[in-house]
């Protein structure tokens, strides 16, 4: 699953309230057609729950994550819904003995190296950073991985990046994908222009990889 998420760069993060399970669909179509079908949404809504089973439904092969877990409980829930993928803030070890136990692919938080040294001795070794730019952006990063550099990481950063400084992270060699909101406009979603998500997904695949 990293894998795959490591092919397109850059992860979509929706940020819609009651978000419909319609809308859901209309946006997975969009960024589909703009060659990148994948996307992380928030899960703390019951109308979360029903967007993720209807996309996993309707798009066995659309890469869905339910971002923002919090504890071992609601991981299990993201897990029924079929996500592929599922993130937190932060780093808790009950959760991570709980994601161990499961095959979807869960990508925990951290921002200092006590938070990765968590991580890793739990017996994982891909990671969120977050809030990435209010945390010290890509140099910041770049200092807390140099104590394990050796370590075959995938680090996964998020929190108000744009799409300019999502080319800097991904310069580091351990940065997998990053996390961005910019290809999801409100504002476009709420008046149904899902060919601008196309473009803009377009747009944004061909800067990570100009």
């Amino acid at each position: 699953m990293l894998a795959a998420l490591a092919r397109y760069k850059i992860i979509p993060t929706l940020n819609v309230k009651d978000l419909s399970g319609e809308t859901a669909l209309r946006i997975c179509e969009a960024l589909i057609k703009g060659g990148l079908p994948v996307m992380e949404i928030p899960f703390r809504r019951h109308t979360d729950s029903i967007a993720l089973k209807e996309i996993a439904a309707e798009f066995p092969d659309f890469l869905i994550g339910a971002g923002g877990i919090f504890n071992s409980e609601q991981l299990l829930r993201a897990v029924e819904c079929r996500v592929k993928f599922a993130s937190s803030p932060g780093v808790c070890p009950d959760t991570l003995k709980t994601a161990a136990r499961q095959k979807t692919a869960f990508i925990p938080g951290v921002v200092t190296p006590t938070d990765i040294q968590i991580v890793l001795v739990n017996g994982f070794a891909d990671f969120q950073f977050f809030p990435a730019q209010a945390a010290g952006g890509v140099h910041y990063l770049e200092t807390i991985l140099k104590p394990f550099e050796h370590l075959p990481l995938d680090v996964f950063p998020k929190g108000r990046i744009t799409l300019e400084q999502a080319a800097e992270y991904l310069k580091l060699p351990q940065v997998t994908s990053v996390v961005i909101g910019e290809i999801l406009s409100d504002e476009d979603i709420a008046a149904e222009r899902w060919d601008k998500i196309t473009d803009a997904a377009r747009k944004a695949l061909d800067y990570v990889n100009r």
